[in-house]
């Protein structure tokens, strides 16, 4: 930190990897395979980061269904909008995150609409496909050949294969048909046992199948007889099942895992896993754990012994307002999005936590200096939310202290004192308004709800950005009037006053930063710039030109020598305060940054944006000069050992070793040498050459033909 920051480095980016669509869990339960818009994401599940990509991401057409083969050979099949289907071989390699993709097969669906389901048959020779053209059609895997085309009364909802040639489908009408594509007639028997779509299709044993219906029921039939077994009610739609150990298991609409007998006719148990309709179950034996999405793209792996939640993932934050890091080793991370739920992040495993306490968007997240697991949120609900951290084992537990609602618009800024010996929150807010609220009475027992001690109408437009000094004697408010404002803090009467205004952006000022090292603030503006203000005589003391975007975000490092700023075109700017100068721009997002926080020490950064991206840097500025330092002793041994080459007339190997350096000139001389000496000698050297070094002497004689001086050596 002494020589400042001059490079950062993306460590991880926090993307989305599920955007809707198909998900598959291969067998041992590692890697999850989800559906990203044109592109199919396989999720680690140690890390829960995406380890490659399958497919082509510049691909217009959106894949509609995917569906995974281990045996014999590792590989997924994918169905595009656009009626292509595409069958990709996965080379594994001894590591979990890296794995070859080819494309092994390609072929026209000849569906009239997107293929949405599609089912292996047991030795893997056939896939069948669906569609809401009513149509399934089997193909011959081996010669892309369609062997049958079986028509439905309606949409096709479900598949299951019961042997390599007799295959159950569902249709969203609640029917279902039996057929056997090797007879002629192809249709075995059609059963009308639901009145709305079928979910699921459940092959028990080769002699009963159950189907699982948005209707609320569960039917069961026999196979050898195609009579109905039985009907039973589960009240609640459901959106898909399983079948595991000789037990059901269901979810749908209430967000509600639940444990059924084999043919649904007794609840077992059940649990609350999320707040939107659940969509898909998937089982894996090797893990005995289920696979639950939600609606909200969110991931849920789930014990089967117990029922309890061990890994939660996000599968696609949408816009990211803001960041916090939380705890003592900072290994916890803080994100609200466009969700009324803080995302709570284990940067180990990236395991998501949902809080849940807001009604509206949470704007804001802040942490408290004397209090590692303490954090405020504010929202759109015209609140903001004191929490608390509480870590049981492996997962957190939020309990909230306390409610503030003196607001009457969204609540865009919460922050804490600083110092820990009159406790407080400051607030800003659309409707103007600057309001200072004592934690005096704050218990840990029970969520109090506070009440606001001094209320400022602070400005003519709405706020943007707070931020208070590291003494707790003043803070600073930005807004949309093109202003920014110190106000006195009075921690002993919790009173605030006027202390002057920061006048000179030309939009709208987005943040507003102390230095806690100098009597200066920084702010950022809708005009491209950033300033820096002196707090005691209120002037600009500089301004930094450079950003072609809106900037959005700031903060001061190194000590105060250096800020970062983030603007709305998705670039990072190091600043030098006392050049003025721009040292480095990074592109960090596809759009606007709306968060950029730092580490205690400075070591890593976080920036989030409404691309719904987060992104880890780290300064490599050490590391870089290192590695700067490592090649410089190199080129300088490199020099002398050439010169020592040259000096006892050693020229052949002098020859040789330029080749592996790049300098042409050294090796021209070097050969200008042995012309003089002994041409027979350098006839030799480049007949004992290797392929890659007359590669690289080539190079070299393209390079000396540019100059008269030197172009007589490749004569020779």
């Amino acid at each position: 930190m002494k020589d400042g920051i001059k490079t950062l480095k993306l460590k991880q980016c926090v993307d989305a990897f599920y955007t809707g669509g198909s998900v598959q869990w291969c067998q041992n339960g590692k890697t999850i395979f989800t559906v990203c818009g044109s592109i199919v994401k396989a999720l680690n599940v140690e890390d829960g980061l995406p380890c490659y990509d399958i497919g082509n991401a510049d691909d217009n057409s959106q894949i509609t269904c995917a569906v995974l083969l281990e045996e014999p050979s590792f590989s997924i099949t994918l169905a595009y909008a656009n009626g292509l289907i595409c069958r990709y071989t996965l080379h594994s390699t001894d590591s979990v995150k890296k794995c070859s993709t080819e494309l092994n097969r390609r072929w026209k669906s000849v569906h009239s609409a997107p293929v949405t389901v599609m089912k292996y048959c047991n030795d893997a020779t056939l896939l069948a496909t669906g569609a809401p053209d009513f149509l399934v059609k089997v193909w011959n895997v081996d010669n892309q050949n369609c062997i049958a085309s079986l028509r439905g009364p309606s949409a096709v909802s479900d598949i299951v294969f019961v042997d390599s040639l007799r295959l159950i489908v569902g249709y969203s009408d609640g029917s279902s048909s039996f057929f056997d594509v090797s007879s002629e007639t192809k249709l075995i028997y059609t059963w009308k046992l639901h009145t709305s779509q079928i979910v699921s299709v459940l092959l028990q044993d080769e002699k009963e199948v159950s189907f699982l219906s948005r209707d609320q029921t569960v039917s069961t039939v026999n196979l050898e007889t195609c009579k109905k077994v039985k009907v039973m009610p589960v009240f609640e739609p459901m959106e898909c099942g399983v079948l595991a150990d000789h037990e059901l298991f269901t979810v749908g609409e209430e967000g509600i895992l639940k444990c059924w007998t084999k043919n649904g006719s007794k609840l077992i148990r059940s649990i609350k896993i999320s707040d939107c309709r659940i969509d898909e179950i998937l089982y894996n034996e090797v893990q005995s754990q289920f696979l639950l999405v939600a609606s909200d793209f969110n991931l849920y792996l789930v014990s089967k012994e117990n029922f309890s939640i061990t890994r939660r993932y996000v599968g696609f934050n949408d816009e990211i307002f803001d960041t916090a890091f939380i705890g003592d080793e900072e290994n916890t991370l803080l994100v609200a999005a466009n969700s009324p739920d803080i995302r709570l992040y284990d940067t180990k495993t990236w395991s998501c936590q949902l809080i849940r306490g807001h009604t509206d968007n949470v704007l804001s997240i802040s942490s408290a200096a004397w209090d590692s697991s303490m954090f405020v949120s504010s929202a759109k609900d015209n609140s903001f939310i004191l929490w608390k951290l509480v870590t049981e084992g492996t997962l957190f537990e939020a309990k909230k202290l306390a409610v503030a609602t003196g607001h009457t618009n969204n609540v865009t800024a919460a922050c804490f004192s600083r110092m820990s010996k009159r406790k407080f929150i400051l607030s800003v807010s659309h409707d103007c308004t600057l309001k200072l609220w004592s934690l005096a009475k704050l218990s840990e027992d029970e969520c109090v709800k506070l009440s606001a001690s001094s209320t400022f109408v602070a400005h003519a437009k709405e706020i943007t950005c707070l931020d208070i000094s590291a003494n707790d004697r003043l803070c600073v408010t930005g807004s949309m009037d093109k202003t920014a404002k110190l106000w006195h803090i009075d921690s002993k009467t919790m009173q605030l006053g006027i202390a002057g205004t920061l006048p000179g952006h030309r939009r709208g000022v987005w943040d507003v930063r102390f230095c806690d090292f100098s009597e200066i603030v920084g702010t950022c503006s809708g005009d491209h710039s950033v300033r820096v203000f002196s707090i005691s005589s209120r002037e600009c003391i500089a301004t930094l030109v450079g950003h072609s975007f809106a900037v959005l975000q700031m903060i001061f490092v190194s000590h105060g020598k250096q800020i970062i700023s983030a603007d709305s075109g998705g670039l990072l700017k190091i600043w030098d305060l006392n050049t003025k100068e721009c040292i480095k721009t990074t592109e960090a997002h596809y759009d606007k940054i709306w968060a950029l926080v730092a580490s205690e020490d400075e070591s890593k950064f976080v920036t989030g944006g409404s691309d719904g991206r987060i992104g880890i840097w780290e300064d490599v500025t050490a590391k870089e000069l290192e590695e700067e330092e490592r090649l410089r002793a190199k080129r300088v041994s490199d020099d002398q050992k050439l010169s020592n080459l040259m000096e006892q007339k050693r020229f052949s190997e002098a020859f040789s070793f330029t080749l592996t350096l790049d300098k042409p000139y050294s090796c021209y001389m070097v050969i200008s040498k042995l012309m003089e000496t002994d041409s027979l000698e350098l006839t030799k050297c480049v007949a004992a050459l290797s392929r890659e070094q007359l590669v690289t002497l080539l190079d070299f004689a393209t390079k000396w033909n540019t100059n008269g001086r030197t172009a007589r050596v490749i004569f020779l």
